[in-house]
């Protein structure tokens, strides 16, 4: 008796173990078949995005690599273009920067009030949905760091810092060293200040994407040193590499493609209110944008100097102790090296 209740049992148990795996299998060829069509079908633009995509990740930069050709992928990863894009580094004076609005080309909603001096919108386009923080103040809005960085030092989850610096909000920021998807979130990507001191990286290398506000509140984007950021009184600081400057002195970058991924963004107007943007993505509900998805949403909010964050699993946004968008990661939160925080009001 106690036999055939033993080979029952390791029937069903066997027949469990056969359709897990045939459902596995499964789904890896259908999926494997979706990347066929979308890398070998019809559909120029499908081959880029995707490519695109799968490259400004730090885990599935290979999977292109099954169907194109190393040439085939280059061309896409690395086009030619007609003239260099805009990405140096000017100052103006606010007055020199002042523009009309722009009607929103993007639906935001009408629902969200500002209450001490910040207010969260939604902000959806055709393949993305995300929110999009006004800081009214830009003296609350600062750099959140590690104490020190290193290969021997482990980042922060987003909640932890604002937790540790007191803040109300926040999304994250610069990038980090992240091989294979597998970073801690000690080593930053590019230069980190604080508090008018440069916290990590050089006053001699040069620094593209950089974002730093200075002691006036002004948000600087562009491409400088550590030097030039010390020059122009910067105090808080990160820099993305990877990623695109936006909006540069009222002057909305074109023709900065990318692939659909989840992104975060940070901007300001010329009342110096600042705009912090999450996109989700990688969701049925939100795919993700691109490089100019972003510009056009920072243009639509008035913003007129305005640059790429890091984006992929680490695109996230707090508010008053919740988590507000929806993080792509499977396996949870990302520890950060930087965030974007959003300090109480003072008094």
């Amino acid at each position: 008796m106690r036999r055939k209740n033993g080979n029952r049992l390791g029937i069903i148990l066997g027949g469990i173990l056969l359709y897990f795996i045939t459902t596995v299998l499964s789904l890896a060829l259908f999926l494997l078949g979706v990347m066929g069509v979308l890398l070998r079908g019809p559909s120029m633009e499908a081959r880029r995005i995707f490519t695109l995509s799968c490259n400004e990740t730090s885990a599935l930069k290979f999977l292109p690599g099954w169907y194109l050709s190393q040439e085939e992928e280059d061309a896409i990863l690395n086009p030619q273009e007609a003239e260099p894009l805009r990405d140096d580094f000017r100052e103006l004076p606010w007055a020199d920067l002042r523009q009309e609005e722009h009607p929103a080309a993007v639906t935001v909603s009408a629902a969200g009030e500002q209450e001490f001096g910040i207010r969260v919108e939604e902000v959806k386009g055709p393949t993305y949905k995300g929110k999009m923080m006004l800081v009214s103040d830009p003296a609350r809005v600062v750099v959140g760091t590690l104490d020190a960085y290193g290969s021997q030092y482990e980042g922060k989850f987003l909640y932890e810092f604002i937790a540790d610096w007191g803040a109300v909000g926040g999304t994250n920021a610069g990038g980090f060293y992240d091989p294979e998807g597998f970073g801690t979130g000690g080593i930053p990507d590019g230069i980190v200040i604080r508090e008018g001191e440069i916290l990590y990286g050089s006053r001699g290398t040069r620094y593209r994407n950089f974002m730093g506000l200075d002691g006036e509140g002004v948000l600087h984007v562009g491409s400088l040193t550590g030097q030039e950021a010390m020059d122009l009184g910067i105090v808080s600081g990160v820099s993305f590499p990877p990623g695109k400057t936006l909006i540069m002195d009222g002057v909305r970058q074109t023709g900065l493609g990318g692939g659909v991924n989840p992104r975060t963004a940070i901007g300001q107007r010329a009342d110096g209110t600042m705009l912090l943007l999450v996109v989700e993505g990688r969701h049925p509900g939100s795919l993700g944008a691109d490089y100019d998805d972003l510009a056009e949403i920072m243009e639509n909010w008035g913003a007129v100097n305005a640059g790429m964050l890091d984006g992929g699993s680490s695109s996230i946004m707090y508010y008053e102790g919740e988590q507000i968008t929806r993080g792509s990661n499977i396996v949870g939160m990302r520890r950060l090296a930087t965030c974007i925080l959003v300090m109480p009001e003072e008094g």
